[in-house]
Order: structure tokens, then sequence, then C-alpha cells
């Protein structure tokens, strides 16, 4: 499906986002543009010098002086290029680095409340292929367009000072040249975004139909999704196809116009040289004049050349700061993220009419007034559907506090307990790495001893004699070669490895048979002492073990929602 041209208010929102970010290499980007003046005012020392040389070889003078300064100024406009080139490397650089920060901690705090309803492969797309499509604009055509604005005008007074009618013929063609490739332009800017929609919708779909190739060839759907992906990626070649014909198209309108515009140029000062000028012009131009302002012409087209090449850059960027831009809006309730310090005792929780609706509008939790004792193992117990895991998804952060108060040891809470409380999911997420990566989540900071103690508490080390590697043994995203209930002793491995005082589950033997469920309970009983532990569940094995139950529909006003 096609999408709709951008809008004179969608531009302005997409520049001001671009321009944003922009900041994060203001400095880079600044420099390459100052360096690409500079290039061009070289090139004028290097076309007066060479016109010159050529005179003075001609008139059987001594040539060899300016040929020498022309080289001079050659050599460094030639660094001028280079420095201009890095520098605008180095700022489309940090742009991206900021970009992807800043998407991680939007993400981090919007939490599995908004990334488990995220295309996996569309976000990944956007944030890998969208954001390179913001390096032409950031290295290329923000630096450029101070130079847009200086360098035409240095040679414009250049070419004044030789013939007053080249200056002219500058300042009347100039401006014909980005008029046209306006034109074509907003026709390349909606292509371009209409492109990356349909890459983020491809890549979502592939990711997701590899992940359940099983369940396709289970049900002889392979062939049909081979078939369907098949015409998406003819459907994204098209696309593809059709923004490179309009950039095609622009460039060869301004190479057109531009080539015209030296041609008459040169046809001036041939006629004007050979003294066949039809009308008067009030100017004679000599040899040094009519080969400077030669030399001088197709350099001042450059810079709009270049403005061809880099203008699609601008639509690349504003189709990805359209796919870019949900990705980087932060939570209305203003959720922080900063890493907090666990507790070091185990603590109470008091929650006083708390509810919750999600952004679109579905209500996850009624009103629901509760206390949680300190060092105790509650249990929230009730159907699927009740709202167990929406209240526990509040207090991580992870879900809209819609309503009411929090209160731990007493204290009204000021931010949700991630990075306070140790948290066990239905299906815990294994990463690809060793064992040991797994448990620590990559923090250097957790000494040896503390790893190899919770490996011993959670019942990991039973099972850890049977792998090649021990703690160094690999593993892949979904904890190749364990079993469910190894994957859950590892994720409790975690919470015991920063020996945190609160620990939240949600649901962790949903998925176990009875003799995991068995060993995973075990092991927990052995580290309760000292931890508040709250497990949302509808497991009987579970409930048999806690110290208190809340029977989760009798305490929320109106029932479960």
């Amino acid at each position: 499906m096609s999408n709709p041209a951008l809008t004179s208010e969608d531009r302005r929102a997409l520049g001001g986002l671009l321009s944003a970010w922009g900041k994060a290499g203001r400095g880079p980007s600044l420099a390459a543009s100052a360096a690409g003046i500079a290039q061009y005012a070289l090139f004028i020392g290097f076309a007066g010098f060479a016109a010159s040389a050529i005179a003075n070889l001609v008139n059987g003078e001594d040539f060899l002086i300016p040929a020498l300064f022309a080289a001079l100024f050659a050599f460094a406009r030639a660094g001028a290029q280079a420095f201009e080139t890095r520098a605008g490397f180095e700022a489309a650089a940090r742009v991206k680095a900021h970009v992807r920060g800043e998407a991680a901690r939007a993400l981090a705090a919007k939490g599995p409340a908004f990334t488990e309803r995220l295309e996996t492969g569309a976000a990944g797309s956007a944030l890998t292929d969208a954001v390179e499509k913001l390096e032409g604009y950031f290295g290329r055509y923000r630096p450029l367009m101070p130079v847009i604005a200086g360098a035409p005008i240095l040679m414009v007074a250049a070419a004044f000072t030789q013939s007053w009618v080249v200056g002219m013929l500058f300042i009347i063609t100039a401006p014909l040249l980005p008029l046209f490739m306006a034109i074509v332009g907003g026709a390349a800017a909606a292509a371009s975004k209409d492109q990356i929609a349909v890459l983020a919708r491809l890549a979502g779909r592939f990711n997701d139909r590899l992940q359940s190739l099983a369940l396709l060839n289970a049900f002889n759907a392979a062939p049909r999704e081979r078939e369907g992906l098949a015409a998406a990626s003819e459907d994204f070649r098209q696309r593809t196809m059709k923004v490179l014909r309009l950039a095609f198209l622009s460039s060869a309108i301004l190479e057109f116009f531009a080539a015209l515009s030296v041609a008459a140029i040169a046809v001036y000062v041939g006629f004007s040289l050979l003294g066949e000028m039809p009308f008067d012009t009030g100017e004679t131009v000599t040899l040094r004049e009519g080969l400077f302002v030669l030399i001088l012409a197709p350099e001042f087209y450059m810079p709009l050349r270049r403005l061809s090449a880099a203008y699609h850059d601008r639509a690349d960027a504003e189709a990805a700061a359209g796919t870019i831009k949900p990705l980087l809006e932060y939570p209305k309730s203003g959720v922080s993220i900063v890493p907090s310090t666990p507790f070091h005792t185990s603590p109470s929780l008091d929650l006083s009419r708390v509810s919750c609706v999600y952004e679109i509008g579905r209500k996850g939790l009624n009103p629901i007034t509760l206390s949680i004792p300190a060092g105790r193992l509650s249990v929230l117990w009730g159907p699927s559907g009740s709202g167990k895991s929406t209240l526990l998804k509040i207090l991580m952060g992870f879900a809209p506090l819609s309503s009411g108060e929090m209160r731990i040891d007493g204290e009204m809470m000021d931010a949700p307990l991630a990075g306070r409380a140790g948290w066990i999911g239905q299906n815990p997420r294994l990463f690809h790495g060793s064992l040991r990566d797994n448990i620590t989540l990559h923090d250097a900071s957790i000494p040896a001893e503390m790893i190899e103690r919770a490996v011993a508490q959670a019942g990991v080390a039973d099972f850890l004699i049977h792998l090649s590697d021990g703690l160094d043994t690999p593993l892949g995203e979904r904890g190749f070669g364990l079993s469910g209930g190894q994957i859950q002793r590892v994720a409790l491995a975690r919470a015991l490895a920063r020996d945190m005082k609160l620990v939240l589950m949600d649901e962790p033997t949903a998925h176990l048979d009875g003799e995991a469920e068995a060993r995973f309970l075990e092991a927990l009983l052995s580290n309760k002492n000292g931890r508040t532990i709250l497990i949302a569940t509808h497991s009987p094995a579970v409930r048999a073990i806690a110290d208190e139950v809340f029977e989760i529909a009798d305490l929320q006003e109106g029932g479960a929602p």
C-alpha cells in the first residue's frame, strides 16, 4: 500500500526532529561546512593562477611561477575536500549513535507493554536500515547547505572582477537548477518514504515467518508463505527502482541545465576573444580573463551538482525519521528509567486503588488495594485475564499507572521497581552468549563468588555438570540445549546473583511439567528467607508454598477487567 506524500506540516515536524538529532553532530558538521567553503575559495586561487600560467605560455612569457602557485592551491583544495568528507562522516556517525541510544532509552521506558506489540523485524529494520538512511543527510546534505549559500557568492564575486556578463549569467542560471530539482524532489521524497515502509514490513514478515518455520511446516503453509515473501520482495524491488528512476531524473535535469549554462559562457568567451560578438557588451575579454571564467564555470555549478546527489539524502532522512519517530516517543506517564539501587532489606508494598488503562483504551486492571508484607512469599491468585500480570508490570514500570498510589516501606514510590527488583516472567529470555553472560547480563561488577553462590542456590549447578564448558557453555537466544525448567532456574540465578531483596514473578511455572515445577519451587523455597517475593499464578503447587494468598478478583473494585 502506498504512503501519501508528505504534507507541509509533516515536513516541518520531521525537519524539527532532524534538527534536534543534528545537535549531536553539530561540531563536525560545522567544520565540514567551513572546509567546503574553503575548498571553493582555494579553487578561485587555482583558477586565477592556472589561467595566468596558460596565458603566459601562449604569450611566450614566464609561466612556471603561476603554474607552481596553481599546483599549491590544487593540493590545498584536495586537503580541504578530504577534511570535509571526514568531518561529515564523523557528524553522521555521532547522530546515528545518538538516535540509536535515544531509541534504546525510549523502548526501555515503554517496557514490554509496548515492545510486545511491536513486529520485531520491523523494529529491527527501523533501528538498522532506517538509521543508516540518516548518514547521507547528516554527512553530506546538512554540511552542504552553508556551502551552497557561501561558495557561489565567492565565485560570482570573482567572476564579476573579470566579466560582468559572465557574472550575470551565473546569477540568472543558478536559481533554475534548484527549482527543477525541487519539482522532482517532492515525488522522490514520497517514493523514498514508501520504500522504507515496505522494507520495514518485509523485514518484519520475514523475521516472524522464520521464527515460526516449524509451525508453517506442520500445517504445510510454508509454500504459501514462500510465494507471499517472493511477491513482497518483488513489490519492494519495484518501489526501489521507482526511487532510482526519480533520482536519475533529477540528476539528469540538473546536468542538462548546468551543461547549457557552461556552454553559453564558453560561446560568449569564444566570440569575445574572436571579436565576433553581434552586439556591444561594453567590455573586452582578454585571454587570461576568458580562461579564468571558463575554468571557474564548471566549478560554479559543482555545489548544485552535489546538492542534486545529496537532495535524495534529505528525502531518505525524512522517510527514515517518520519510521523511527514512533520508537522515540516516551510514555505519557513519564516513567523514569534512571538506574536505581536495589533494596538492602526486604521491603513491604502498599497499593491503594491502583488501576491500569493502556493507551489503546484497553482496561488492564480495575482499581485494586492490597498490602504485601515484607519478608514473605505472597501469591496473587486468579484465573488468566484477571489482571495479575498487569499488576506486576505496573510495579516494574512495564504498564502505565492510570490511577492510585504505590508505597514501598511506607514511602511514596516516585519511580518503578525496574532495577530494584528481580523479575522472572513466564518465558525468561536468553541471549546469544555463554551461560555466565546470561546470568550476569554482561554485568562485570558482579563478583565471581556471587555468581557461583547463585548458581548453587538456584539449582543451576544440578545440570551444570552436563554442559560441555560449564558456565562458559554458549547458548542460543531460545536457550538451545536447556529445558524450560532449567531456563527458569537460570532466571532465578539472575536475581540471586544480584542478591535482590524483592523478586516479582509472573506465572514462572506456567509452562513447566510437574517435576520441573517441583525443582524450581524447591530452589525458590531454599532462597526465600530475607526476601519479599510476589508471584502471580494460577498453579495450585505455587499456592501451596505461599505465606500469603491474595484473591485478586476479590480485591478489585468491580471485579476483574
